[in-house]
């Protein structure tokens, strides 16, 4: 069974394998500095790559520029040991002498002690007076930190001065002078083909650079990161345990990624499946990280999402199926107060086109708290421009609940649509159901195997709270909307363990 594993450090004593995956980050602030004066000293070479004429023998050129920028971050903490008493051994012990005193072992054995996790990482130095790039799996929850220079092999100590769980990006800084930093690239012009480099301290062998290309980019939903917001490259060059935090760089040597994950056997070991996060990334997170006194902090909007297909688009008239659906909007979020609706449509974000879930949360996410963004929506096939006040993520998550309203007459029963019945929310459903008085619609009766509406997700139990993005009270409002229906896929919005969906129900085969 395959598995995808963190590239923390190399193991030094049993039982490390990971450092800083908790959630609470200690942070030590190195100085009063600003993105802003770290910004002066970065070295940037956006250019694309040309094509030399001939074919490439080697690679040395780029790493000599490359390899005095990846150092040895050394990462220790102390765990505390509270139960050091052995119940086997106690237990043979008693059999052996059974006039022992019951408090015996309790009296005797030594106190609770602390042990020290040690571990290994790489990292990147991306400006000449000490700031280094790296995981927050890395160094995000230790106690010290110490950095090796590649050429000199000098030691220094280094200070977090913070790091981003959820992107898994860290930056500490040393005190030093003169040092040689990277350069870096451009991360949204890679492509997939484009030759790639590896560099770092893999199984503890520093200095170690492989080869190969990028394999895809905009890679998400691997679960490697404590929060999703995932967008890596993934490269078939070598890497290892010990590779976290080192440099991915192109043919010239200018840094595209910070090595964080493999997809890997049980051994652990390279198959040719790393993902690496990108430099745009990364420095986003550098830049907030120092600008927010080591912590970043998010936008939130309130709502749930899910993609498009073809079904919703013929539902809403669309031609493509680009745009992401809004399915929940949470009550007392930003987007309740600005008039975001269920089955609102996102086609644009700030003027950008919103085509995929995850890159819209991760657009949402980058805005800071407190900014006002602007929403193309299409909503029952009308344009419409909506401006929201983006609430803090932390502070949003914390509240974020679904919830609509209540209602109940009664009607005779019939087929809501083929092969489907629906009946009123009666009390003895609502409990059956778990429904709170807030949840109002007509939950699902039955409905027949192979039919449009049960390949569509539909199913007993369902509750319906809108149709055709009408809200319903009960059933004679549901078989009122369908009777002046006369479009080919019929959109509900649903509510079902504790969430808010929506369905587009083909009405022919």
């Amino acid at each position: 069974m395959k598995q995808l594993k963190l590239l923390p450090t190399v193991a030094l004593f049993s039982g490390f394998l990971a450092l800083g995956l908790a959630s609470g980050l200690s942070t030590l602030q190195a100085d009063e500095s600003k993105f802003e004066d770290l910004k002066k000293n970065l070295k940037f070479d956006r250019t694309p790559i040309e094509a030399a004429d001939g074919v490439v023998t080697s690679y040395a050129p780029a790493l000599e520029k490359v390899m005095p920028a990846v150092v040895t971050i050394f990462a220790s903490k102390s765990v505390e040991i509270t139960n050091t008493r052995n119940s086997q051994q106690e237990e043979l012990f008693r059999r052996m002498f059974p006039d022992i005193p019951e408090d015996f072992f309790e009296k005797n054995s030594p106190p609770g002690s602390n042990r020290k996790e040690e571990g290994l990482g790489s990292g990147v130095i991306i400006s000449a007076d000490g700031y280094i790039l790296t995981n927050n799996h890395v160094v995000g929850d230790a106690d010290e930190i110490t950095v090796t220079m590649p050429d000199t092999k000098k030691e220094y100590e280094a200070e977090l001065v913070g790091g981003d769980p959820r992107t898994d990006v860290a930056l500490i800084k040393i005190k030093a002078k003169g040092l040689k930093p990277i350069a870096i690239g451009d991360s949204a012009r890679l492509r997939i083909g484009d030759i790639v480099l590896a560099v770092g301290n893999p199984l503890g062998l520093e200095q170690t650079a492989t080869h190969g290309i990028i394999s895809a980019v905009g890679r998400s939903d691997l679960n490697i990161t404590n929060g999703g917001f995932e967008n890596f490259i993934q490269t078939d060059a070598a890497i290892n345990r010990g590779n976290s935090g080192g440099a991915l760089v192109d043919a010239t040597g200018r840094l595209i990624g910070i090595n964080t994950a493999i997809q890997s056997n049980f051994t652990g070991g390279n198959i040719g499946i790393g993902f690496a996060i990108p430099s745009n990334m990364a420095l986003n997170i550098v830049e907030r990280l120092m600008d927010g006194d080591g912590i970043v902090k998010r936008g939130f909007l309130g709502v749930l999402l899910r993609e498009m297909d073809e079904n919703y688009a013929k539902a809403l008239g669309r031609d493509g199926d680009s745009g992401v659906l809004i399915t929940e909007v949470g009550p007392d979020t930003p987007a309740a107060a600005a008039g975001i609706k269920p089955g609102d449509l996102i086609v644009s974000y700030n003027g950008k086109d919103a085509k995929e879930v995850q890159k819209l949360r991760l657009d949402i996410s980058n805005t800071p708290p407190g900014e006002k963004v602007k929403f193309d929506v299409i909503r029952k096939g009308k344009n419409k421009t909506i401006e929201v006040v983006l609430g803090d993520l932390e502070e949003g998550l914390q509240t974020f609940a679904g919830g609509p309203r209540g209602g109940t007459p009664q009607a005779k029963p019939q087929e809501f649509v083929d092969g489907v019945r629906i009946k009123n929310i009666d009390e003895e459903t609502r409990e059956a159901l778990g429904l709170d008085a807030s949840i109002n619609g007509v939950v699902v009766e039955s409905v027949k195997d192979n039919v449009p509406a049960a390949e569509a997700g539909l199913r007993p139990g369902t509750v319906i709270t809108q149709v055709d993005q009408q809200e319903v009270a009960n059933v004679m409002d549901a078989y009122e909307v369908v009777k002046d229906f006369d479009a080919d896929v019929l959109l509900l919005q649903v509510y079902v363990a504790g969430r808010r969906d929506i369905l587009a129900v083909p009405l022919t085969e």
